[in-house]
Order: structure tokens, then sequence, then C-alpha cells
């Protein structure tokens, strides 16, 4: 070994001995101390900044997670809601065929399809002449309320003015009084009226207007609704009624063609 490379290696034991020497001293606890508070704050970022990646990191696990149990709660939502519609369903068929066959009617039940572009008044049947449709028939729902009767029926589909169509019009009476008291016409999808009733003829208010059983394919009794307002005019033979109807007939979506027996 050369001399020059000797040199560096004395130094570098002279200094490790130094260092040795210093440390039992106490000299190099202070030298310690003065540099750990020099580099304390930058120890102290480095510290935060290892802990706020880790956080980042945690944040961007727990917002994944949440995304999931998200997409998890509106699949079960809307499972919910397919059940409970799906229950409501059964619920509605089981009551409307209890009613069917304590009365003993033959029937067809049918889905609305769509309305008369021109005339909301008149809605389009899913069911036709091939289920034995026929013109005139009683289109009820909700265990024997009437909503409209069969205007044309086709080979597979079937057309019903509803009762609040203006062309449309049917035989009643009042729920507490047999034999024919009016006629119940529409008045352009805005709201029923009872015509051609009496001027002697006694109305109580709420009084429950049933169909009369007169017409020829429409069974007695069917409700079509309550009586509201009346009108009756000095000098006049007839009075009329404001019908309230059980329902909105913008809603309807199943109905219950009825045959007469």
């Amino acid at each position: 070994m050369d001399k020059y490379t000797k040199k560096p290696l004395r130094l570098a034991l002279a200094a490790i001995i130094a260092l040795i020497f210093f440390h039992y001293l106490g000299v190099l606890g202070l030298l310690e101390q003065g540099l750990m508070k020099i580099f304390l704050p930058a120890q102290k970022s480095f510290y935060r900044f290892g802990q706020s990646l880790g956080q980042i990191s945690q944040l961007e696990a727990i917002i994944k997670e949440n995304s999931k149990l998200q997409e998890e709660i509106a699949k079960l939502s809307i499972d919910y809601v397919k059940l409970a519609s799906l229950e409501a369903e059964n619920k509605y068929l089981r009551s409307e065929l209890d009613y069917l066959n304590a009365h003993d009617y033959s029937y067809q039940m049918a889905n609305i399809v769509s309305r008369l572009p021109f005339n909301d008044q008149v809605i389009m049947l899913d069911k036709g002449r091939t289920e034995g449709l026929v013109e005139g028939l009683a289109v009820t729902l909700n265990q024997g309320i009437i909503v409209g009767k069969v205007l044309k029926v086709e080979e597979n589909q079937a057309y019903v003015a509803l009762l609040t169509d203006a062309q449309s019009s049917l035989a009643v009476s009042f729920g507490s009084q047999s034999g024919t008291a009016g006629l119940v016409e529409g008045r352009a999808g805005l709201n029923l009226v009872m015509d051609y009733i009496p001027q002697n003829q006694d109305i109580a208010p709420n009084e429950a207007v049933v169909t009369s059983g007169l017409e020829e394919l429409i069974p007695q009794g069917l409700l079509v609704g309550w009586v509201g307002e009346v009108n009756s005019q000095v000098g006049q033979i007839f009075k009329q009624a404001k019908i309230i109807p059980p329902f909105n007939y913008q809603n309807l979506q199943t109905v219950t063609v009825v045959f007469k027996n």
C-alpha cells in the first residue's frame, strides 16, 4: 500500500477515534441536540407529509367504498319499489277477483295501452273481439267502480269512452232508490254531471250514484260517484247535479271489463 493510500485511511481512523472520544466526553450530545433542533421542523414536515399521503390513500379507499355502498343502496331501493309495486298489484287483483266472484260476474281484465291523441278521454285496451268484448260493455276497476263503456272493438284491442268524455252518457239511479233517476254525462273531461233529474226528486248530499241496470249490457249497482252541487232552476222540468268521481281518471292503468249476466 503506497503512502497516498495510507494517508486517507489514517485520517479516517483518527476521525473515528476522535468521535468516540468526544462522544464519551458528552461533547457530541450538544452537537446532536443542536442538529436535532435544526432538522426537527423539517422532520415534522416530512412526518406530516407522510401522514397526509396515508390519509389521502385512506380517503380514496373510503370514497370508493362509499360509491359501492351507494350503488348497492340504489339497487336495493329499486328492488324494494318493484317488490312493493308487485305486492300492491297482487293485493288489488285479489280484492278485484273476490268482488267479481262474489257477484258472479263474467269478466275480462285488460291493460290500458294508450289514449287517443285527439281525445284523451278515449282509452285503448289490449283486449278485443278475441276475448269476447263487444260494444256497450261496462269498464270498471277497484271492486265495481264504473269508469266507462266499450266504444269500439277490434280483433285484439278495444276503445273505451270514459264517463268524462263529452259524448258519454250512462243511465243511473241513486243508491237509496230504484229505477232510473237520470243520465250521467261527461263534460269534456272536466267533470261528471247528472242530468234529467225530476224536480220533485229528493237528493241528499254525498248520496251514492250507481248504474240503474236498465242498459242492456250494464249491470245494476256499479258505483259512478257521489252527489256534489245540485243546480235547480225555477220553471225547469229537470234539475242537474255535479257528480264527484271516486278518483282521477287520468291515473288509470288496469281495468276490468264486466259482462252482464
